[in-house]
């Protein structure tokens, strides 16, 4: 047994720090991501690291009424919930890029008819399709992982939830272990979880778990 989880995780591991880079995905000052497929996150954030490949994630318009109050005496307005889906490549900084908005009267109307384009970090847009979605009910109380597993048709097991910290910008390395388990996990949030233990780990952990994976 200890052989075949060698075998499975001393080639990842090797290459862990040179070939693996998450995807970036950045929100502007008036939109917020909601939840995303790959990672399962706790609420409303601007930006998240997640692993490379097929996203699916849901985005939300979210504009003082007045865009350019700073005491916000006018309240908020919100879109309804768009599902968003692209795909993105290990180490890409993939922005949301929406019109330039200025007045009360636009902010009401793009919340009713949002728009906005996807770029790399070299300004290249990035293809991509997005629906807005039809929902009911609170904003508050809104399972938005489970609306976004609904839009993909997922029945999969729900992701690894990430802190605040980890969301924020240090990728997937504040994954809670403790409380994961691993065979509820797709093939890709494995290697993300994987890839950011080592990384994040000292140099006398990572000399330790070689010496393990290896029998010395």
């Amino acid at each position: 047994m200890k052989k075949t989880l060698m075998a499975m995780t001393l080639p990842v591991l090797l290459v862990a720090q040179v070939a693996w880079a998450d995807v970036m995905v950045k929100m502007p000052s008036n939109f917020e991501i909601l939840a995303t497929e790959q990672v399962r996150i706790k609420k409303a954030t601007k930006q998240v690291a997640l692993p490379e490949g097929d996203q699916h994630i849901l985005v939300r318009f979210d504009s003082p009424t007045n865009p350019h109050s700073t005491a916000q005496s006018l309240g908020f307005v919100s879109s309804k919930p768009i599902f968003v889906s692209f795909t993105a490549k290990d180490g890409e900084v993939v922005s949301l890029v929406p019109p330039r908005i200025d007045t009360q009267q636009e902010v009401k109307a793009f919340a009713r008819q949002p728009s906005f384009k996807l770029v790399d970090a070299m300004g290249n847009t990035v293809a991509h399709e997005s629906t807005n979605i039809l929902f009911e009910g609170s904003p508050m109380t809104a399972d938005y992982n489970a609306i976004l597993a609904k839009q993909i048709g997922s029945t999969a097991s729900p992701a690894p939830v990430l802190s605040s910290t980890a969301v924020a910008g240090a990728g997937v390395a504040a994954v809670n272990a403790a409380k994961i388990d691993v065979s509820d996990l797709t093939p890709q949030q494995a290697d993300a979880l994987l890839r950011d233990l080592y990384k994040n780990a000292d140099e006398k952990r990572r000399k330790d778990f070689m010496r393990w994976a290896l029998g010395l």
